[in-house]
Order: C-alpha cells, then sequence, then structure tokens
C-alpha cells in the first residue's frame, strides 16, 4: 500500500512540474512576441492616439495595439544625427508578432492630428462625443496610412515595433531593440520634409474610428 502511494505521489509530482515546465514554455513563447511600441513624431503637429494592427485582420481602435501620444508640451525628445530634436512616445503596450521576424509585416496605422490644441483641448470640445460623432474632435483629423514593418538590422533578436511619422504624410515603420531605436537619420527625414498642402493634414483622412464602439466601463 506505501509502495502504491509512493508511486501515485511521484506521478503527481511528475504531472505538477511537466504542467509548470509547459506553463512556462507558453510565457517566454508568448514574450518573444510581445513588442512594445515607440513612436517618432517629425510633423509639425500634435498627434494623438496612434493605433495599428495586422491589415488582415478586424480593425476596432479599441481593441488595437497603442502607438502612444505625441504632444509636444510633454512628450520627450531624441537627438537625430544633425542635433534636431524630434518628439517621441515609448514603451506603448503590446503588439503581439506571430509572423516571422525577418519579413515585412502590413499593418493599418490610424492617427489623429491635433492641429489646434486651443480647440482641441478648449471648449469646443466639451459637448464633443468621439463614440456619437463621425467628425474628428475639433481642431483635429483622424487619418490613416498602410505601412509595412521592416525587419530590424543587426543580429539581435527584436522586441520594438518603431513608428516614424514624416511631415510630408508618410509613415514608416521597422523593428528594433532598446538599444538600436533612435530617429530616422536627418538625411532621411529631409527627403520627407515637404509639407502637405494647406488644410491637409495626412494622405488619409477617416471618420473618426470611435464613432459608434460602446463605452467599456473598465477603460473610461
Amino acid at each position: 500500500m506505501k509502495k502504491l502511494a509512493s508511486i501515485v505521489l511521484c506521478l503527481f509530482i511528475l504531472a505538477a512540474c511537466d504542467s509548470r515546465a509547459k506553463e512556462e514554455r507558453l510565457q517566454q513563447e508568448l514574450n518573444e512576441k510581445t513588442f512594445t511600441t515607440t513612436s517618432y513624431n517629425y510633423t509639425p503637429y500634435d498627434i494623438y492616439s496612434i493605433a495599428f494592427k495586422g491589415i488582415s485582420l478586424p480593425f476596432n481602435v479599441d481593441e488595437a495595439p497603442s502607438g502612444g501620444s505625441i504632444f509636444f508640451r510633454d512628450a520627450s525628445e531624441a537627438e537625430m544625427d544633425n542635433g534636431e530634436k524630434v518628439s517621441f512616445s515609448s514603451g506603448n503596450c503590446c503588439f503581439i508578432w506571430d509572423s516571422p521576424v525577418d519579413k515585412p509585416l502590413r499593418v493599418r496605422v490610424v492617427w489623429s492630428v491635433v492641429f489646434d490644441t486651443t480647440y482641441h483641448d478648449g471648449k469646443s470640445s466639451v459637448d464633443y462625443d468621439e463614440r456619437t460623432s463621425r467628425m474628428s474632435a475639433p481642431g483635429s483629423r483622424w487619418c490613416q496610412a498602410t505601412v509595412d514593418i521592416l525587419p530590424a538590422k543587426g543580429p539581435e533578436r527584436p522586441t520594438i515595433v518603431l513608428l516614424h511619422f514624416l511631415a510630408d504624410g508618410t509613415v514608416q515603420a521597422h523593428l528594433g531593440t532598446f538599444k538600436t531605436q533612435a530617429p530616422l537619420a536627418a538625411e532621411q527625414v529631409k527627403l520627407h520634409s515637404a509639407r502637405l498642402p494647406q488644410g491637409q493634414f495626412c494622405k488619409q483622412e477617416i471618420e473618426n474610428p470611435f464613432y459608434g464602439i460602446p463605452r467599456t466601463p473598465h477603460r473610461e
């Protein structure tokens, strides 16, 4: 009887160890697929509520991974290779990368360009409800772009998606690491420095993506 009890106990311990090892393995696999996002703003306008998702997946802005917001008044700054400063937002979570990291991934990127913070933050926005209005908030425009996230350069496994919002409306993206994340080269930024025509704030404006999405109490 004691021998049987010992065998049962050993089997229980082995099962527990196997379960724990499997759980740790799955967690490790999830960690390797989980990317944060750093977004750089080379435009003359504030950028609010960046979101992005694989182009083949249904897009719901409430559920899409965040690229953060970049308001000049409180954004972090990085230095380009010519000494100029660029505002950025980092550590935004989380994008699950299920594809090979050595291949480009096409995503839909959505963001709001805030061209007048007085209207966007002031009395004009008091009665605005992003859940019931098709229009963008006062002083802003919603935009979208289809972007290829390019593979990282270098041997280290990437952990960060880097988004670059340029003055001519172009959005570029690539993978990187904490060590390699940096603004684009000044020469590359210069190639996209031509401003859009007056009154145009991006290449493709869209309706407010929050329109019609019910509020969730735990988020708002």
